[in-house]
């Protein structure tokens, strides 16, 4: 964490990890969109009837600046008073509770002050219909009644409809998308900040203090210039490093995986004496041998490699140096190359 985020790595480990953030997304969209039509069905379980009456509202000569009050939060504060839901309550007469059909109506503006929707909800049509009869002639009364209104009437009536529900919500969809990809973004963030996952050879150096003498890659692509340039520039230190040790030490912090697989890499090389190789076993002797560390790409491993350089040391081993095994070939193309 001490050493900084290289910003230029974390934007190559976003861009290869688009695929997954795509992925990411859409599953986050499916359970967005699956939970929404979960949390639908458990509140359509009763069929819901709906009638929706638009109003004309003329106002008084002289009282335009109403205008600016009666609003969709008025308008259904309004419905709520004695003057429109207590005349609606006497209308109904008894076996309706204020409370409930004070629930059942919703006002809307969706354009004009003068254009009012008045929407009936309930799960009985007849209810709805005695509902909205009863509201209607204490809106029109309302309007008669009041000093800045001409009157209130009826313009369009839908009739009592059925609620059509919809099953798919594309708001729940996006949220969960966002969601879920933000957090698959937040993950690699935070991986490659966290400093524990090696992705360049300057990170070796940077946070191990061991000179870097090269990498190989997971699947290379033979006639690749990228790829034969990093392979003479192994192929040239290691050759250094045979000319002045007789010996050396290949050690990672996985039983020898990682070693093993970047020796058959050195025996491919025939400018390489490869005799003077060996992966570290469990009893390996390390007193005044020089130990050579092999660190993968894009793993967690800063603790693992630390520990066992560690205990290479204790033991007498002589640490030159480390390799990046196994690298993201496209990965590191678009950190080397400057395309911006």
């Amino acid at each position: 964490m001490q050493q900084g985020v290289d910003s230029r790595a974390l934007f190559a480990a976003l861009i290869r990890k688009l695929p997954i953030l795509l992925l990411t997304a859409v599953a986050g969209a499916v359970l967005g969109s699956g939970l929404h039509l979960i949390i639908t069905l458990i509140e359509t379980r009763d069929v819901t009837y709906v009638s929706e009456t638009e109003y004309y509202v003329a106002f008084a000569e002289g009282k335009y600046e109403a205008k600016a009050y009666y609003n969709d939060f008025t308008w259904n504060d309004v419905l709520a008073t004695d003057l429109i839901l207590g005349r609606a309550m006497e209308l109904l007469g008894e076996g309706y509770d204020r409370g409930q059909v004070k629930n059942m109506i919703t006002a809307d503006i969706l354009s004009d002050v003068r254009y009012l929707t008045i929407t009936v909800k309930g799960h009985e049509p007849q209810e709805v219909e005695a509902v909205k009869d009863a509201i209607g002639i204490a809106l029109e009364e309302f309007g008669a009644n009041m000093p800045d209104f001409d009157s209130i009437y009826p313009i369009e009536d839908a009739g009592i409809m059925q609620e059509q529900v919809s099953y798919f919500g594309w708001r729940a969809a996006l949220l969960g998308a966002v969601i879920a990809a933000g957090t698959a973004m937040f993950v690699i963030a935070f991986r490659c900040c966290m400093g524990s996952v090696f992705y360049t050879k300057g990170e070796l150096t940077r946070t191990l203090g061991l000179p870097a003498y090269g990498m190989t890659f997971q699947k290379e692509k033979k006639g690749d210039a990228f790829v034969q340039k990093q392979d003479k520039l192994l192929e040239r230190n290691l050759k250094l490093l045979t000319e002045e040790y007789t010996a050396i030490i290949l050690t990672d912090a996985s039983g020898g995986k990682y070693a093993e697989a970047f020796l058959q890499k050195i025996k491919q090389c025939s400018d390489i004496n490869a005799e003077r190789f060996q992966v570290s076993g469990m009893e390996q002797e390390f007193s005044g041998m020089a130990v050579l560390a092999v660190i993968p790409f894009g793993k967690t491993y800063r603790e693992k490699i630390t520990d066992e350089l560690n205990d290479v040391r204790l033991h007498g081993g002589n640490i030159v140096g480390a390799v990046l095994a196994e690298a993201d070939l496209t990965w590191m193309k678009i950190y080397y190359t400057a395309f911006w």
